[in-house]
């Protein structure tokens, strides 16, 4: 479904070269459920702003549902990000003017559905979120945690083949956190493929697979050396 191949960033000013990402090798597969974690500063948003198709890497190969992504033009990457990837972000990046419902019509509109596939799509997604009876508040009306709900319920209106999420509880209490990690749990049981950056290392380790980015470079993790997650974002 993803597979990234010696995938590589850098970043040049004056004489000064930055290198984001090293040579990432990652593959995902239909039903993958990958946290991402690391230090402040370690590449974890170039890496999330690759997969999603808002970066172009320096070097590497990254196939996306069998297309070689450095083949596409500009117009191609957009309909391959439209049609497959749907984004929840930290800071949930609804439109305060435009009620719920509104707000999960606008990415329909943009794909061109007709209003009686978008009406349909808009009442299922705030059911499976739990605000089917809010739809017509305001963002400013609900708590964070229901404000990231319909920002997850407007990623799933597309039926996208994977979510990426970047830090999606970061802006909410432990309590909401659970919530709405549970939500990105049983949507993934759905068959949506989520990788989801975090820097919560208990949130992390619910996924069914974690990588860890320090100094531009991946390490998967496994269960004998979880351990270092902790360690090293104990900082």
């Amino acid at each position: 479904m993803l597979s990234m191949k010696n995938i590589s960033k850098s970043f040049a000013t004056d004489n000064v070269v930055t290198h984001a990402l090293r040579e990432i090798n990652l593959d995902l597969n239909e039903g993958d459920f990958v946290s991402v974690t690391g230090p402040s500063g370690s590449g974890k948003t170039t890496f999330l702003n690759i997969a999603g198709l808002l970066e172009q890497s320096s070097s590497g190969e990254y196939w996306l549902d069998g297309e070689d992504i450095a083949k596409l033009n500009d117009a191609g990457r957009s309909r391959m990000r439209n049609q497959k990837i749907g984004f929840i972000f930290q800071s949930f990046n609804l439109i305060p003017d435009l009620n719920l419902f509104d707000n999960v019509d606008v990415p329909l509109r943009y794909r061109g559905f007709n209003a009686s596939e978008r009406k349909k799509r808009i009442e299922h997604h705030l059911d499976q979120v739990g605000l089917a009876s809010r739809m017509k508040h305001l963002p400013s009306q609900l708590s964070g945690g229901q404000q990231q709900r319909v920002a997850i319920a407007r990623a799933l209106a597309t039926s996208p083949r994977f979510l990426l999420a970047d830090e999606p509880t970061g802006n909410l209490d432990s309590q909401m956190a659970q919530s709405v990690m549970s939500l990105l749990e049983d949507i993934n049981k759905g068959g949506t493929t989520i990788l989801m950056v975090t820097h919560d290392p208990s949130l992390a380790a619910r996924a069914k697979r974690q990588i860890f980015i320090k100094d531009g470079r991946v390490t998967e993790l496994t269960q004998k050396n979880q351990n270092n997650l902790h360690l090293v974002n104990g900082e």
